[in-house]
Formats: C-alpha cells, sequence, structure tokens
C-alpha cells in the first residue's frame, strides 16, 4: 500500500485554494459589473420634488434628495465594481504565479509544502523575480498531453499583460495622435483580458503541477 507524501497533499490545497480565491473574486466582480451597467439614468425619471436644508442658502442650489440618491447610488455601484475587479485581478495574478512557482520549484526535485508568494500591506501579491515573467517553456511537462495548451495560454496572458503596459505608456503621454489614440483604444480592449487569460493559465498550470507531483513521486520511489 502506497501512501501520499504530506507536501503532495499540502502543495495541492495551497494551489487549490488560491484557484477558489479566483473564482469566488471573479463571480463578485462580474455581478457587481453587471449590476453597474444596467444601472442606467436615463430610464430613470428624478422626482423634481426640493428639501430645504438647514443652514443653507434658501437663494442658492436646491437640495434634491431623489437625485442626490440616484448619484450616490451610481457612485457606490463604480466603486464596488472597480474594488472587487481589482481583487479578480490580485487573486488571478496570484494563482497564475503562485502554480508556476510550485511548477517550477518540483521540476527542480524540491518538495514545498505550499506555494510561497509575498504580500503587501494594501493586500496585493508581491512577485518573486524569478516568475517576471514566468518562462513560456517548462521542458519537463513536454511528454503531458495538454502542454501545447499551457503554452498557448501562457502566450495570451503575455499578450494581455504586454498590452496593459502598452496602453500604461501610452495613456502617459501628454498628447496622442490619432493613430495613437486609436492603439490605445484597442491596447486598453486587449488589457481587459488580463485576469481572464491569468486565470485560465492557473487553471492549466494546477493541472500541470498534478502532473509534475506524480513524476516527482514516482521518481523517489
Amino acid at each position: 500500500m502506497t501512501t501520499t507524501p504530506v507536501w503532495f497533499e499540502s502543495l495541492t490545497d495551497s494551489v487549490y485554494a488560491l484557484g477558489a480565491a479566483v473564482r469566488e473574486a471573479q463571480r463578485a466582480a462580474r455581478a457587481a459589473e453587471l449590476a453597474r451597467d444596467s444601472y442606467d439614468l436615463d430610464r430613470l425619471r428624478p422626482v423634481d420634488g426640493q428639501v430645504r436644508i438647514d443652514g443653507r442658502d434658501p437663494g442658492g442650489v436646491p437640495f434634491r434628495p431623489h437625485d442626490d440618491a440616484l448619484f450616490a447610488i451610481g457612485d457606490v455601484h463604480r466603486e464596488q465594481a472597480g474594488k472587487l475587479r481589482s481583487l479578480y485581478m490580485q487573486s488571478a495574478m496570484g494563482y497564475a504565479y503562485g502554480t508556476a512557482w510550485a511548477i517550477l520549484r518540483v521540476l527542480d526535485g524540491q518538495q514545498p509544502d505550499a506555494v510561497q508568494l509575498g504580500r503587501t500591506a494594501e493586500g496585493n501579491y508581491v512577485i518573486p523575480g524569478e516568475l517576471c515573467p514566468v518562462p513560456p517553456l517548462m521542458p519537463g511537462l513536454q511528454r503531458w498531453n495538454d502542454y501545447p495548451k499551457f503554452v498557448q495560454a501562457h502566450t495570451r496572458w503575455l499578450i494581455c499583460e504586454e498590452a496593459a503596459l502598452f496602453a500604461e505608456y501610452l495613456d502617459d503621454q501628454r498628447q496622442l495622435s490619432d493613430h495613437e489614440a486609436g492603439e490605445l483604444h484597442e491596447a486598453l480592449d486587449t488589457a481587459t483580458g488580463v485576469p481572464d487569460a491569468a486565470y485560465a493559465y492557473g487553471l492549466l498550470a494546477e493541472s500541470a503541477l498534478r502532473v509534475a507531483q506524480h513524476a516527482r513521486v514516482r521518481v523517489a520511489r
């Protein structure tokens, strides 16, 4: 009777927890974006009633409570969507980079019991320098049936990341030509795919890790 090494199980749980965090953040972010996008002031009919506020100049701008509530709700929707989008981004990055870190360790003959990543006070993952960028190829996995998909997922992730950097560069310029403005718009569209691409890579990386772990255990036996 053979038993699964303790490090194998705890590392698997560590990576699965990163993936579970992404899935929760993704669902929440999409729900918040849907709520934000469906909140259309144009379809609402503001009630044109006024309330006098103590201490305010009666001849000043009137306070309309319905207008105030409508705009406040819109602000909350936008803020919530932005925060959850950021959480989704950070969770996806932690999953992708963390699982890649684990794969590289196992392929190197090590037996880590958990993913190791840095974390800032703001809740952002700090990625180890060795993973920036993640190696496009991992020769130790070439016999794995899904290896080509794994490489393709890495390529897609990299394209989205590069688009985000290019958009950031263009956005910092004081003035853009019409052509550059078009490039900025295109880059921003591609960059929105960063968390989805990172998550897709992480899913395949999680499968790749299991392949590497099983190979490592067979060698150890």
